[in-house]
């Protein structure tokens, strides 16, 4: 599998990965190389696409953003099994690598998006044919015992994942920008159009700490859904930015 445009000799070794983990790990398994050069293009690899729609040239997650924004790779060198969603809310279980230089400088993310809903399925019809058989009188008292002494198990939806990680698998640089736009307003508990100075503030400050504007054109997409100019985004950014350093690093 090809990049969309050159990168790097040490993460295109990566790039046969790709393919040979999609082969083994099956159709239901999304293999995605995520370049950091250009986050608004950074697909550079992708086996089994057709579980989130992405393609080569899609662009960074949220989650790579917010990742790449906090430097969290200083702190880790993988997250796993955490809950991960396609643009159109269907669920996969997501893991990520995070790939690195020769001199331990991160290059890029590879990551595994596994759709186990055929899995969550078969678990709920087991469930039910096992209460079925409960309400019939027909169930293994034998087995009944054993199930009561094991250790319970932990609800469906948290079984495997991390809750704490979410990540949106968005085919376009405008999904992941109008995504973390809806989630902060829905937060903050007011449309963008109606928002004042000061939420407008806390609006593109929680979309600075969350790696949106490192997407090409996401000052733009910001504006426009606040109803106000490029120009005005920028300066709440430079506010923002500037108290974040205190003043006596701002100049």
């Amino acid at each position: 599998m090809r990049a969309s445009k050159p990168i790097s000799s040490s993460l295109q070794l990566f790039v046969p990965l790709v393919d040979f983990l999609g082969k083994i790990l099956g159709p239901k398994t999304e293999v995605v190389l995520q370049n950091v050069k250009d986050f608004s293009h950074s697909v550079v690899a992708i086996a089994n696409g057709n579980l989130s729609g992405r393609t080569i040239g899609s662009p960074a997650t949220d989650l790579v953003l917010h990742i790449w924004q906090n430097h969290e790779y200083d702190r880790h060198d993988y997250l796993t099994h955490y809950a991960g969603y396609t643009i159109q809310g269907h669920p996969v279980v997501s893991s990520t690598l995070f790939v690195r230089n020769s001199r331990g400088r991160v290059i890029g993310f590879l990551c595994i998006n596994f759709d186990n809903s055929a899995f969550r399925q078969a678990s709920r019809e087991l469930r039910r044919a096992s209460a079925y058989l409960d309400a019939l009188g027909l169930a293994d008292p034998t087995a009944e015992m054993k199930d009561n002494e094991a250790t319970p198990e932990e609800p469906e939806a948290e079984t495997g994942t991390d809750q704490s990680v979410h990540e949106v698998l968005s085919v376009n640089a405008d999904e992941v920008v109008t995504h973390n736009i809806a989630k902060f307003a829905t937060e903050l508990g007011i449309s963008p159009a109606r928002m004042n100075r000061q939420e407008r503030m806390q609006l593109i400050s929680r979309l600075d700490g969350s790696g949106v504007f490192l997407v090409k054109g996401s000052v733009d997409t910001v504006a426009q859904a606040l109803g106000i100019s490029s120009p005005s985004v920028y300066r709440y950014l430079h506010t923002i930015r500037n108290a974040a350093v205190g003043p006596d690093q701002s100049t």
